[in-house]
């Protein structure tokens, strides 16, 4: 869930608004989700150099089917999907996906400057092995993993907005923290302890 300032319109208002045209309602949409995007598109390996073209991508698309999205959805889990999509249709452009994984639907669809230098620049090296261990994983663990790990969302969420069962997004999950575990461990210096540094959610 996206924080407000008490007095800012609801979500389901906003999104009520701008599917009646309203530019203005649709803007601060966007705004809400901007920064939980690009983090996403970066951890689903999008390299910095197109993360904003793929971002604007994702912004389009959500324009573009706007008023098809369905009464009583959840937003954010309509945007998630986009947003997985137009990852891994970027990676597939590029040859980055694995051979034979689809995308999650065919269908519709910065950061904090840190507590201190030297807590920062930790940090920073940490979510560095943290990017090279997701390598490892497959499209479905890696998408699962940061939706649910990074991003925080509940297991329901997670399946929400992948349109898959909870019971897959459990599997998956676990799957993943495995292998993150022992790709950790095989980088210098990094000895497999950072992922637990991971909550557990």
């Amino acid at each position: 869930m996206t924080s407000r300032n008490q007095g800012d319109p609801s979500e389901r208002e906003l999104v009520e608004a701008a599917r009646d045209g309203q530019v203005r309602a649709l803007e601060q949409l966007l705004d809400r989700y901007q920064a939980r995007v690009l983090r996403i598109l970066r951890f689903l390996g999008v390299p910095a150099q197109d993360r904003e073209d793929v971002a604007q991508e994702v912004f389009v698309r959500v324009f573009r089917h706007l008023r098809g999205f369905r009464a009583g959805q959840e937003f954010g889990a309509w945007v998630y999907r986009i947003t997985v999509n137009a990852s891994h249709d970027y990676r597939s452009r590029r040859g980055r996906v694995t051979r034979g994984e689809a995308p999650w639907s065919e269908t519709v669809e910065h950061e904090d400057p840190g507590p201190g230098p030297a807590e920062g620049a930790r940090q920073a090296e940490l979510r560095k092995a943290l990017e090279r261990a997701l390598e490892s994983l497959s499209e479905r663990e890696r998408t699962i993993f940061v939706l649910r790990e990074i991003e925080g969302l509940e297991t329901r969420e997670v399946a929400g907005a992948l349109g898959i069962t909870t019971i897959t997004v459990r599997r998956h999950l676990s799957r993943a923290r495995r292998r993150l575990r022992s790709s950790l461990e095989e980088q210098p210096h990094h000895g497999g302890a950072e992922i637990a540094e991971v909550p557990e959610r």
